[in-house]
């Protein structure tokens, strides 16, 4: 099986954590090695690098082309070299050029949004949602990490077909280990949409007696982040800056209870780590997280500070629970390893294909 696979703004290949770089990344770049054992996988993103090696079978190919067209032109020429199985866009720019491909060649095309701007329920950019709705009526297969989403979205687009496979995590790098912890983290890059100001606020409300570890760097621009470090100055609250992923799982086992307070988060894969590590997690229930967090690794609430504080002294207080919900959550976690999310993945693709 050969792969055709755009993710235009950002390679699996830059380190997560930061500017443009999270969770998309981290995804791509497992599920396709994964994928790869039994697959020939080429990546194609924006840039002006030589091709490099992801792992066996798998090629990260640089285009400099800005235009999405003559972006789509260069895929299709490839693709005469090629002859590709299937192809899967990654994010809505992604999605722009499958668009232009599907007109020249035809493949199976499947898209996954990552974030859906309709359903951000912050300031809203009104082109792209007409956008993302054009390349949900004209992709072939929609793949989504949750059926909240799925539901969601076929409620607004009846006829589309969607996919529901979640995100994986690496069971092996991020272990259980013991929790006799009491401190905060939060992982993620800093930006508004993950409501890190949410959390600094209830940490004012919870008295100073809890420190946060904060772990990630600026995505949209110094000036945001150092807002954030002055806003946050009287308060215990340390900010570690971008950690290369692997050497991520050192922070979640020094940490007790791993908060996600984002505004939107269509699945959160911090999550997953969380529940590999065996840390419980605390967030809002109206996210993708309601989905792997679940009533027993941690506690989801309605959305505002006063639940979050709630939630947060509840479990600060109580070490005993904190090891329970940890421990079920690496339980329920081994059913997201990559190797499993990949044989889902391959499964779907080999049936996609066949029709």
């Amino acid at each position: 099986m050969k792969i055709c696979v755009v993710s235009f703004h950002t390679s699996p290949l830059a380190p997560a954590g930061s500017g443009k770089s999270g969770g998309m990344n981290i995804l791509i770049a497992n599920l396709y090695k994964h994928l790869a054992k039994s697959c020939k996988v080429d990546i194609y993103v924006y840039g002006d690098k030589e091709p490099q090696k992801l792992g066996k079978n798998v090629l990260v190919v640089y285009f400099k082309h800005r235009d999405f067209r003559d972006f789509a032109e260069a895929i299709i020429e490839q693709h005469h070299n090629h002859n590709y199985d299937i192809l899967h866009t990654h994010y809505w720019l992604s999605g722009i050029i499958g668009m232009h491909i599907q007109k020249r060649i035809h493949i199976p095309w499947i898209h996954s949004f990552h974030t859906i701007e309709r359903f951000k329920g912050v300031t809203q950019d009104k082109s792209r949602i007409e956008i993302e709705n054009e390349i949900i009526r004209k992709c072939d297969f929609v793949m989504s990490p949750t059926y909240k989403e799925t539901f969601d979205l076929h409620r607004l687009f009846p006829q589309t077909c969607i996919i529901t496979i979640p995100h994986g995590v690496d069971t092996n790098r991020f272990r259980q280990s013991p929790n006799g912890h009491s401190t905060l983290l939060f992982v993620g890059r800093v930006d508004p949409i993950k409501g890190l100001d949410v959390l600094i606020d209830s940490l004012r409300l919870i008295k100073n007696r809890i420190s946060l570890n904060i772990v990630g760097g600026p995505s949209k621009g110094e000036e945001n982040y150092e807002n954030m470090k002055s806003y946050a100055h009287d308060l215990k609250v340390n900010f570690i800056g971008r950690v290369k992923h692997e050497n991520l799982a050192a922070y979640y086992q020094n940490a007790g209870i791993i908060v996600v307070p984002s505004y939107y988060e269509s699945f959160g894969l911090v999550g997953l780590e969380a529940m590999a590590s065996a840390r419980p997690v605390i967030g809002f229930e109206d996210t993708g997280l309601s989905e792997t967090i679940g009533k027993d690794a941690g506690i989801l609430v309605k959305r505002n500070e006063r639940n979050l504080v709630r939630a947060i002294n509840y479990l600060f207080e109580n070490q005993e629970l904190r090891h329970k919900m940890g421990t079920t959550g690496r339980k329920k976690v081994l059913n997201y390893s990559w190797q499993h999310i990949a044989e889902r993945y391959f499964k779907t693709y080999e049936e996609i294909i066949k029709k």
